[in-house]
């Protein structure tokens, strides 16, 4: 109930400062430039039969439906801007409040996705305080995220710079988990700073090539005082001019694990395809280094952060962490067409073929896994409707190999053919807009 009255007051406290533009516009028209209200719910539903984990005979497939909502509010003008998104993310039918039919409610699940206020220090550069967004070019190693519910925001303070096709942020944070008079544990999964610089530069319409190096620290398991930093640091090129496309990335990594092991990894990505038109077609292939059984000094499996899984490694999402393929690194060959369809319609589809990147034992037999991980199919579909509504949906199934099946428990053999479909549909209207 207080979250309600909460967004009642944000709404007519809005609306009060529309009726105060509308009547003040011509004497303060260089002071007050925009003002924005809007929303967003996206309603999903999701067949699951091996999504993140492998099927067997003794799994049943689950039916469920999501909602994401989203209730924006923007404000603009010379010196700043400011923004705040309130979202609400459930599962239908997750209600916490006993009714005597059966309709369960549900306590206040309001949440801030976004806060964040920009001070303009010229026409080039401002200062972003707050939490926000945060993505890097093609969002391998930082990324905002779209396809969860509750997506991702960074709190942190961002110092950006732009003009004439260059570009410079520097972002620093700082976390902890509640107010404390002295140090205290964050939590070994926690990322207590993520810090980086990155410069990027548009040579020209079709030539784009950026630089970054970014710090990750973690706080050790009682130490308060101490985190230990990896950092990462490479680059990223792309060339497209439209039917030509060209993209190569490389990271090095080094630091220290949160056990202060010493880091040497890496990760190089590249891609190259063809418009045609209507269609698109592309080939190229991940390479994420992983542990050397003969090093033992140093730890060699690069750690993707905060970058982007289900985009690139497969929609079902069986690679999320180092630790998914036991150390072992990833190899992902892949092939990728597109296709659309008067312009509203359009399918992607890809096929994966992963590989571990170094040799793994296995801990009972002690012989070595062959290193096939199986492949992957993932089509997806889009509609966009108008620029309110933009229907999608997806399929995706895989081909599963021993080794994989051992890395996700299951005995040889036993895994049956996974399955994941999915459907969804997303409002984005603008409830209201300032001239």
């Amino acid at each position: 109930m207080k979250t309600t009255k909460v967004i009642i007051i944000l709404l007519v406290s809005f609306f009060f400062l529309q009726d105060i533009f509308a009547q003040e516009v011509v004497e303060k028209k260089e002071e007050l430039k925009k003002i924005t209200i809007d929303a967003e719910l996206r309603t999903r539903g999701e067949i699951l039969n091996g999504y993140k984990s492998l099927p067997t005979e003794n799994n049943f497939a689950n039916y469920t439906i999501n909602q994401l909502t989203r209730l924006n509010f923007g404000f603009e003008n010379d010196k700043m801007e400011f923004y705040i998104s309130l979202q609400d993310s459930r599962e239908w039918g997750e209600g916490d409040i006993y009714t005597a039919t059966g309709n369960f409610g549900n306590t206040a699940s309001i949440d801030v996705f976004q806060a964040w206020a920009k001070l303009k220090l010229s026409d080039n550069s401002n200062l972003q305080l707050g939490r926000q967004k945060l993505a890097v070019d093609d969002q391998r190693l930082v990324c905002a995220r779209g396809w969860s519910n509750y997506g991702i925001s960074y709190d942190a303070a961002s110092l950006n710079y732009k003009k004439e096709g260059l570009t410079f942020s520097m972002v620093l944070s700082y976390n902890n988990e509640t107010y404390n008079a002295f140090a205290a544990d964050y939590g070994t999964i926690k990322m207590k700073s993520m810090d980086y610089i990155h410069v990027g530069k548009k040579f020209n319409d079709n030539f784009y090539a950026s630089f970054i190096t970014l710090f990750s620290g973690f706080q050790s398991d009682g130490s308060p005082t101490v985190i230990q930093f990896k950092n990462t640091s490479g680059l990223f090129v792309k060339y497209d001019d439209k039917k030509l496309l060209a993209k190569a990335e490389a990271y090095y990594q080094m630091g220290k694990t949160i056990t202060s092991q010493d880091v040497a990894a890496y990760l190089f990505n590249a891609e190259a395809g063809y418009n045609f038109g209507a269609a698109y077609f592309g080939a190229g292939i991940d390479y994420l280094s992983g542990q050397d059984l003969n090093e033992t000094e140093k730890y060699q499996s690069f750690d993707v952060l905060y970058g982007a899984r289900f985009k690139y490694y497969g929609n079902l999402n069986y690679f999320l962490t180092s630790g998914s393929t036991k150390n072992g690194g990833l190899v992902n060959p892949f092939v990728k067409l597109g296709l659309k369809f008067k312009e509203k319609h359009s399918l992607t589809a890809y096929y994966h073929m992963f590989q571990l990147a170094q040799d793994v034992v296995n801990p009972t037999t002690t012989e070595v896994y062959d290193k096939n991980l199986g492949s992957e199919i993932d089509i997806m579909y889009k509609y966009k409707l108008n620029k309110e509504i933009q229907i999608e949906a997806g399929y995706h199934t895989a081909f599963v190999s021993e080794t994989l099946e051992a890395f996700k428990g299951v005995a040889a053999g036993e895994s049956e053919t996974p399955q994941w479909f999915w459907l969804s549909i997303t409002f984005k209207p603008t409830l209201f807009k300032s001239k």
